[in-house]
């Protein structure tokens, strides 16, 4: 194993941005387009085996209504605001800002959301009122921690469906590769292969939730896709029916996944990025295996402020 490319490949292919919203005109609500409130609240279960924190002085919730209210929290919230809930395309609702706001200025901004983008979960219907009620007392405590995802937890994932000595040699098929859509059944947890030339389906292939994107390896052999839920699924063109061959999970939730394509080493790595935790995972081209993990916390370049949460959210390879 070269151990010197992994480490070239670990300091030089990822770049962490902060996401930026693309907002529509003439949405719902002013800033935000309801399909992009949908996307960005797609739930990922895994994050509900979070540690709890109840905060002294912050309104009372019972055990079960933190539960609802984290649940909520997740599957509508997290994606802008962050796991932490120190803010992304959302501002930050850390208690000590929400604490002095207090529940009723809370509820305002729930229900009517904000000419910055922020949904009118509560006027739209999306939130009754007393999920509104619940979420502005919820955003007063600690925010709940989810656990980490290392090595151990990636192993445990990773599954070789077709070993690489037993995939085809050749291409098996007469579709034109590089006329093929993967198309995102976001719901489903699927992708469905859609030949370019003929406008017909190929194969509804199952992967992760929310597949974010799809990518070709650099000889167009391979297709990565990567859900919401980090589950990274690597799919063979070159056999007769494409399918899975094999699959990993990176994290809790994740957005990108990429491959080599520096002369000599076309295909023989990829690499993912996870929101949480906030890492990326250099793995092998042919089989997923990881091979190695790269914490993306650190310090901020202006002010030096210690990150917890800086999401890879983009792979330039």
């Amino acid at each position: 194993m070269d151990r010197t490319a992994i480490s070239r490949l670990a300091a030089a292919g990822v770049l962490v941005f902060s996401t930026l919203g693309v907002y529509a005109k003439d949405s719902g609500h002013p800033g935000t387009t309801p399909g992009e409130m949908r996307y960005k609240g797609a739930p990922v279960p895994e994050q509900m085996k979070s540690k709890d924190v109840i905060t002294p002085g912050a309104p009372e919730l019972t055990k079960a209504e933190f539960a609802k209210a984290k649940e909520i929290y997740f599957e509508r919230c997290a994606g802008c605001h962050g796991v932490l809930r120190k803010g992304a395309t959302g501002k930050p609702l850390t208690p000590d800002i929400t604490l002095g706001k207090g529940t009723d200025y809370l509820k305002v901004f729930i229900d009517f959301g904000s000419p910055a983008g922020m949904p009118n979960w509560g006027s739209s219907g999306q939130l009754t009122p007393d999920e509104v009620t619940l979420m502005a007392k919820y955003l007063q405590h600690e925010p709940p921690i989810p656990p980490e995802f290392g090595m151990k937890e990636m192993k445990a994932t990773w599954k070789v469906l077709v070993d690489p000595k037993k995939r085809p040699k050749k291409k098996m098929n007469n579709y034109n590769l590089e006329n093929i859509f993967s198309v995102t059944l976001r719901d489903a947890g699927q992708i469905a292969l859609i030949d370019g030339d003929t406008k017909k389906i190929i194969n509804v292939i199952d992967t992760g939730y929310a597949v974010h994107i799809s990518r070709y390896s650099t000889s167009g052999r391979y297709l990565f896709v990567i859900g919401r839920d980090a589950k990274v699924n690597l799919i063979d063109l070159w056999m007769k029916k494409p399918d899975n061959v094999a699959e990993i999970k990176i994290g809790l939730e994740a957005r990108s996944v990429e491959t080599s394509k520096y002369k000599g080493y076309e295909d023989k790595y990829a690499i993912a990025g996870a929101y949480w935790p906030p890492q990326y995972v250099i793995m092998d081209g042919d089989t997923l295996e990881p091979l190695k993990i790269v914490s993306t916390r650190g310090y901020t370049v202006d002010t030096q402020e210690y990150h917890p949460e800086p999401r890879v959210a983009a792979i330039v390879a």
